[in-house]
C-alpha cells in the first residue's frame, strides 16, 4: 500500500517506545489486521499519535493491507496531529462514502478554524455537497461563516450563509451565526449593514437573541454614533430579564467614551461592579483607554493601580493605552519611562506600542528619537508596518518636512494613506511641484483611491489654480465607486467662492443638497461665498433652509450674515436680516438676536438695537444678561434717557435685582444722574449681595459732565464697588481734580489709594505737583517734590519741568536755576520744555544774553529749538524796541524750518506796526497766515461760529493793507484762546492751543469779524479799548504804547491818563 508523501516522510521518524514491527515478527508474534487495529486504536486513545503513524508505515512494507477501520484510526492521528492535507488525500482515497461525513466536517473545521483558511474549507464543503451529496453539520457551516467574517471576507460569509439555509440544506442558523457575521460588517466599516442583518434576522422570526448577539449589535450601534439606541437596547435587555456579562457593558461604556460622556462611563462601570461583575483585563482596558483618549490620564493611571489591586494583570494593550494618554497631554517622557518599566516586566512589547511612542515623539517634535525608535524595532527584529511609517510621515509633514517625509516614503510601499498625507502635506506648504510628484506617483502605483485622498487632491488642485483638474476629479469619483461626502462638497464649493466662481460652487451645492450627504458645513460654505460676494438676499435663503432642515446654526456664519447685511444696507440691512428669519426655533432665533443687538450697539446702532430687541420680546424670548448690559450702557452713556427706563425694567423682571449684572448695570445709572441716590442704592444692595463692581470707566464719564468733586465722593464712599481701579484710574481722577483747582482733594485720593494697596506713581505726583503750583502754592509742591525720594518714587522730567516753569514764572530764577543743576545732576535729561521756560523768563525780564546763552547750550547738548523758543526770543527783541534783531532772529530760523507759534508771529507784528514798519508787517502777517499750525488754529475757532471765515478775513484785510484792523482781529483771537493769563505770561500754552477755547468769547470773535469796517486803526482801538476795558488785564504793553501814542496825539489826554492808571495797575499786579 502506498502512503500519502508527507505521511511517507513522517514515517522515518522512530519511537523508542513502539518496536518495530519486524522486530515483532522475529520474536515470533504472528499480528493479524484484527490485532494490529486493536494497537492503532490503543496508541489513539492514549492519544500518541505520531506512534499510530508510524507503525501504520511499516504495514506495507510487511505485506500486511490494512482496511476501512485501519484508515479511519489513522485518519483521526492526522487530524488531531493537524495534518489536514494527508487527512484530506486519506480520506478521498481510502474512507468509505458512509464514514467521510464526520471526517470531512473535522476537515473543513480543521481548515476553516485551525488552519484560518475558510477558502479551502468552503472548496471542501462544495465538493462535498456536489459530488458525494454528504451534508456536514451545521456546526461546520457555523465556523466557516465565523471564519470568513473575522477576516471581514463578508461576500464569502454570506455565501456559506446563503448555502447553509438554502433549500438544499435548510439548517437554521443561531447566535453565534448571527453575531458572526455582524460583527464582520463592523469590522470591515459597514456597521449599517450589520443592523440591517440584524433586523433581517428579527423579521424572519428564526432568531432569538443573547447576549452575546446583542453585544455585536450594541458595538455597531457604537461605530453608527446611535448612542441613544445602543442605551435603549441595553435597557431592552434588562427589561428581557438576560444577565448582562463583562463584554457588554465594557462595550457599552466604550459607547458612552466615544460619545463624551466620561462620568456616565464611571456610573457604569460602578453599576457594572454592583451587580458582582467583575471587571476583566478588556473592561479595564476599556476604562483606561477611554479616560487616557478624553484627556484624562490621571484617571486611566489609577485604574491601571485598581486593575493590579484586583489581581487582574494588564496586556500590553492596556499599557499602551496609558503611554498614549502621557503622549496626548505632552508627557512623553512619562510615556517612555513606562514603556522601559513594561520591558522590564517581561511583557513583549509589539508593534503598536512603538508606533504610539513615535507618534508621542513627532507630537514634540522630537524626530531624533523617532528614527532611534524604528532603529531599536529592527533589531528587536519588530518590523515597521506601513502603519508605522505613516505616523512618522505624518509627523514630517505636520512641521513642515514633507519632503524628508517623501525620502521616508521611498523605503516603504505606501498605501492610500501614505500618499494622501504627502498630497497633504505639499498641499500646506504650497509645493506645486511636490504635488504633481506625488500625484504622478499614486497613478503608477495602481492604488485605488479613496474620498480621504481625492478631497486632499481636488484641494490641491484648487491651491495651484487647476480649475478644471478639480472638477473632473470631483466627476470622476462615481466611476471610481467613490460617493462624495460632506468634505468633498465642502472643498469644491470654498474652492470656487474662493476664486469668485460663485455659479459653479451653486452648481456643487445643488448637488450636495440632492445627495444622502447631511452637513450644516456645506450650508457654512455656500453662505460664506455669497456674503464675500454680495449676495446677502441669497445667502439669507440658504440660511432659512438650513433651519427649515433641522440642522444647528453656526453662530459664527450668522454673524457673518449680520455684517454682511450691515455692510449692504447698514443696520436696516441687519433688521430685515432678523425680520426674515422669524420662523427659526426659538433657541436659535435667540442667540441671532442676541449676536445682532450686540453687534448693532458696538456700531453705534443702539436705536435699532432696541428695535430688534422688541422683535425678540414679541416672541417671548429673554435676552441675554451681557446682551442687557450692553444695551443699557449705550443707552446710558450715549444720553437716550428715555429708553434707560423701559429697559431697567425688563432687565429687573428677567433677572431680578440680585443678579449681580442688574445691580450693576443700575449702580451705573444712577452714579450718572445722582451721586447721592446712588451711594444709598449701593448702600441697600450690600444687604443683599456682597459687593457691586463698578467699572472705573464710569468715574471718566462723571468727570466729563464736569462733577469732579462727585466722581471723588464715589471713590472714597464707595470704595468697594471700585475695587479694579489701578494706579493709572486713579491718577486720572487726581489729574482731573488737580486741573480744575482741587489739589487737597488729589492729595487725600493719594492717600487713599495708597491705603488700599495702590501706590501712585511719578505720573499722579506730577499732576498734584501742577496743581498746586497753579493755585499758587509753590512752597507745597517743593514740599512735595522733596518728599518723591523718601517713598521711592523717582522725579521725571516732567516734574522738574513743572517746578522750573512756575519757579521761573515767578522770577526766581536762580531757584529754578538751582533745581535745574540738580536735575542733570540726578541724570534727568532737560528737554526743550525746561529750557523755554528759562528763555520764556530770560526775555521777558529783558536778560536776552542769558537767553541767547541757552539757545547756544541747546545746540551744543543736540536740543532742537521749537517754534515757542522761536516766539520767546522775538517777544524778547520786540520787548527791548530791536526789531532788526527780531527780523534777523526770525529769518535766521526760517531757513532752519522753525517758524514762530501764533503769539510769536503777533509779536514781530505788533512790534513793526509799533515802528511803523507797515509793508514788513504786512509780509510777515501773509507769511502767519501761510502757516499750517497758525490756520489751523484760526479755522478752530471758525468751526465754532457762523459768520465768515476768519482767516478769509485776515486775507482779506492784508492784501488791503489794514494791517492795524487785522491785529485787532488776531489780538481779540489771542484773547479767547488765553482768557485766564496775560498775553506776556501765556507763550508755555502756545504748544496746546487747540484745548484751550472758551465758548463765552465766541460771539466777540463774530462780533469782531462781523463789524470790523467799523474798526479804523487805533482810533478803532481807543473805542474798542471803551467798549472792552473790562479784558484790559489781558492786553500786553505793546498794546498800552500804540494805544497812549494814538491819543497823545490827537490830544486826547484825559483818556491817555486813564489808559496809563489802567497799564501801571497791570504791570505792578504782574511784577
Amino acid at each position: 500500500m502506498s502512503l500519502p508523501p508527507r505521511l511517507s516522510r513522517l514515517s522515518s521518524s522512530s519511537l523508542p517506545k513502539t518496536p518495530p514491527l519486524q522486530t515483532l515478527l522475529k520474536r515470533g508474534f504472528t499480528p493479524t489486521l484484527k490485532s494490529i487495529n486493536q494497537l492503532l486504536l490503543f496508541l489513539s486513545h492514549s492519544r500518541r499519535f505520531n506512534a499510530v503513524i508510524h507503525l501504520f508505515s511499516q504495514l506495507d512494507s510487511n505485506k500486511i493491507n490494512p482496511n476501512s477501520q485501519t484508515h479511519s484510526i489513522l485518519i483521526c492521528s492526522l487530524l488531531k496531529l493537524h495534518k489536514f492535507e494527508e487527512a484530506e488525500y486519506l480520506v478521498s482515497t481510502k474512507c468509505p462514502d458512509f464514514s467521510k461525513t464526520r471526517f470531512l466536517d473535522s476537515l473543513i473545521q480543521g481548515f476553516g478554524v485551525i488552519r484560518n483558511n475558510p477558502e479551502k474549507g468552503l472548496l471542501l464543503l462544495k465538493d462535498c455537497l456536489r459530488d458525494s451529496g454528504t451534508l456536514p453539520s451545521s456546526f461546520t457551516f457555523c465556523s466557516l461563516i465565523h471564519g470568513f467574517a473575522s477576516q471581514g471576507n463578508m461576500d464569502r460569509a454570506i455565501e456559506v450563509l446563503e448555502l447553509m439555509t438554502g433549500d438544499n440544506v435548510r439548517y437554521t442558523f443561531d447566535n453565534f451565526v448571527c453575531s458572526s457575521v455582524i460583527v464582520g460588517f463592523c469590522k470591515i466599516g459597514k456597521p449599517e449593514v450589520a443592523v440591517r442583518f440584524f433586523e433581517n434576522c428579527m423579521n424572519s422570526g428564526a432568531l432569538k437573541p443573547n447576549v452575546v448577539t446583542y453585544t455585536a449589535l450594541l458595538s455597531s450601534f457604537n461605530l453608527l454614533g446611535k448612542f441613544d439606541e445602543g442605551c435603549e437596547l441595553v435597557y431592552s435587555m434588562k427589561k428581557e430579564g438576560l444577565a448582562l456579562d463583562a463584554i457588554l457593558y465594557s462595550c457599552w461604556i466604550l459607547g458612552y467614551f466615544r460619545n463624551g460622556c466620561l462620568m456616565e462611563a464611571l456610573r457604569k462601570y460602578r453599576e457594572m461592579v454592583e451587580r458582582g461583575i467583575n471587571p476583566d483585563t478588556v473592561s479595564y482596558t476599556v476604562l483606561i483607554d477611554g479616560f487616557s483618549k478624553e484627556g484624562s490620564v490621571g484617571k486611566a493611571v489609577g485604574f491601571l493601580k485598581k486593575m493590579l489591586k484586583d489581581g487582574v494583570m494588564p496586556n500590553v494593550i492596556t499599557y499602551t493605552a496609558i503611554m498614549l494618554g502621557f503622549c496626548k497631554e505632552g508627557k512623553f517622557e512619562k510615556a517612555f519611562r513606562l514603556f522601559k518599566e513594561v520591558q522590564d516586566m517581561g511583557i513583549e512589547v509589539d508593534e503598536f506600542m512603538y508606533a504610539t511612542l513615535i507618534d508621542g515623539a513627532c507630537r514634540k517634535g522630537d524626530f531624533d528619537c523617532v528614527f532611534r525608535l524604528l532603529d531599536e524595532m529592527e533589531k528587536k527584529g519588530i518590523k515597521p508596518s506601513i502603519v508605522t511609517y505613516n505616523i512618522v510621515i505624518n509627523g514630517l509633514c505636520k512641521v513642515g518636512r514633507t519632503s524628508e517625509a517623501d525620502n521616508v516614503f521611498k523605503e516603504v510601499a505606501g498605501d492610500i494613506i501614505t500618499y494622501s498625507t504627502l498630497l497633504y502635506g505639499y498641499t500646506e506648504e504650497g509645493n506645486i511641484k511636490g504635488i504633481f510628484k506625488t500625484k504622478e506617483k499614486l497613478e503608477k502605483s495602481g492604488l485605488c483611491m479613496d474620498v480621504v485622498a481625492c478631497n486632499i487632491l481636488i484641494k490641491a488642485f484648487f491651491m495651484v489654480g487647476a480649475f478644471e483638474d478639480a472638477c473632473a476629479l470631483y466627476q470622476a469619483m462615481p466611476e471610481m465607486d467613490l460617493n462624495a461626502d460632506s468634505i468633498t462638497y465642502c472643498t469644491m464649493i470654498d474652492g470656487y467662492c474662493k476664486v469668485g466662481r460663485i455659479e459653479e460652487a451653486l452648481e456643487v451645492f445643488d448637488e450636495y443638497r440632492v445627495s444622502l450627504v447631511s452637513s450644516v458645513a456645506c450650508y457654512n460654505c455656500i453662505i460664506n461665498g455669497l456674503c464675500k460676494q454680495g449676495m446677502v438676499d441669497m445667502a439669507i435663503r440658504v440660511i432659512i433652509e438650513l433651519g427649515e432642515k433641522g440642522f444647528i446654526l453656526d453662530m459664527g456664519i450668522s454673524m457673518m450674515l449680520i455684517r454682511a447685511a450691515f455692510a449692504q444696507m447698514g443696520a436696516v440691512g441687519v433688521m430685515n436680516f432678523v425680520y426674515k428669519l422669524e420662523n427659526f426655533g426659538s433657541d436659535t432665533y435667540n442667540s441671532l438676536c442676541d449676536d445682532a443687538i450686540r453687534f448693532l450697539c458696538k456700531r453705534g446702532f443702539v436705536e435699532t438695537a432696541t428695535e430688534v430687541y422688541f422683535v425678540m420680546r414679541r416672541k417671548g424670548l429673554i435676552l441675554m444678561k451681557s446682551s442687557y448690559n450692553l444695551v443699557l450702557e449705550k443707552l446710558i452713556y450715549g444720553g437716550k434717557t428715555s429708553l434707560v427706563g423701559p429697559f431697567l425694567n425688563f432687565f429687573l423682571k428677567d433677572y431680578g435685582l440680585v443678579e449681580p449684572i442688574v445691580g450693576k448695570i443700575l449702580a451705573q445709572y444712577l452714579c450718572l444722574n445722582n451721586t447721592d441716590i446712588a451711594l444709598q442704592f449701593l448702600k441697600k444692595m450690600k444687604e443683599q449681595v456682597p459687593t457691586v463692581s463698578l467699572p472705573p470707566s464710569i468715574l471718566k464719564n462723571i468727570v466729563k459732565e464736569g462733577r469732579l468733586l462727585d466722581a471723588y465722593k464715589l471713590v472714597l464712599e464707595a470704595s468697594e464697588s471700585f475695587a479694579d481701579m489701578d494706579v493709572v484710574d486713579y491718577s486720572f481722577l487726581v489729574h482731573a481734580l488737580c486741573k480744575e483747582g482741587y489739589p487737597n482733594q488729589a492729595l487725600n485720593l493719594c492717600s487713599f489709594a495708597k491705603n488700599n494697596g495702590i501706590t501712585p506713581n511719578i505720573v499722579t505726583y506730577n499732576s498734584v505737583i501742577n496743581g498746586l503750583c497753579c493755585q499758587g502754592c509753590l512752597v507745597e509742591a517743593l514740599r512735595l517734590f522733596d518728599s518723591l525720594e523718601r517713598i521711592g518714587l523717582v522725579p521725571s522730567t516732567v516734574t522738574y519741568a513743572t517746578l522750573i516753569d512756575n519757579l521761573c514764572k515767578q522770577g526766581l530764577l536762580l531757584e529754578a536755576k538751582n533745581l535745574f543743576d540738580g536735575m542733570i545732576y540726578k541724570g534727568c535729561k532737560p528737554n526743550i520744555r525746561v529750557y523755554n521756560s528759562f528763555i520764556d523768563n530770560y526775555c521777558k525780564f529783558g536778560q536776552m544774553d542769558e537767553a541767547l546763552k541757552l539757545l547756544s547750550d541747546l545746540e551744543i547738548k543736540s536740543v532742537k529749538p521749537d517754534e515757542f523758543t522761536v516766539s520767546a526770543l522775538i517777544y524778547g527783541y520786540c520787548m527791548k524796541g530791536d526789531m532788526e534783531g527780531a527780523l534777523t532772529f526770525y529769518s535766521e530760523f526760517k531757513m532752519k524750518n522753525v517758524s514762530p507759534d501764533f503769539l510769536g508771529f503777533i509779536h514781530i507784528v505788533r512790534g513793526l506796526c509799533a515802528k511803523g514798519r507797515m509793508e514788513e508787517a504786512r509780509s510777515i502777517l501773509r507769511e502767519m497766515l501761510q502757516t499750517k499750525s497758525v490756520v489751523e488754529l484760526i479755522n478752530n475757532i471758525d468751526t465754532k461760529i457762523e459768520s465768515e471765515s476768519i482767516e478769509s478775513f485776515l486775507v482779506f484785510l492784508c492784501d488791503q493793507g489794514s494791517i492795524q484792523e487785522a491785529l485787532v482781529v488776531l489780538n481779540e483771537i489771542a484773547s479767547i484762546l488765553f482768557p485766564s493769563q496775560k498775553w506776556f505770561t501765556v507763550h508755555q500754552e502756545s504748544q496746546a492751543l487747540n484745548n484751550g477755547l472758551k465758548s463765552e468769547a465766541l460771539s466777540a470773535v463774530s462780533t469782531v469779524s462781523a463789524g470790523s469796517n467799523k474798526i479804523s486803526g487805533l482810533d478803532g482801538a481807543a473805542e474798542y479799548y471803551d467798549i472792552g476795558k473790562e479784558e484790559s488785564q489781558f492786553r500786553s504793553f505793546d498794546f498800552y504804547y500804540s494805544l497812549l501814542s494814538s491819543l497823545c496825539s490827537k490830544g486826547e489826554l484825559h483818556k491817555a491818563n486813564k489808559v496809563m492808571n489802567d497799564m501801571l495797575s497791570s504791570l505792578q499786579g504782574d511784577m
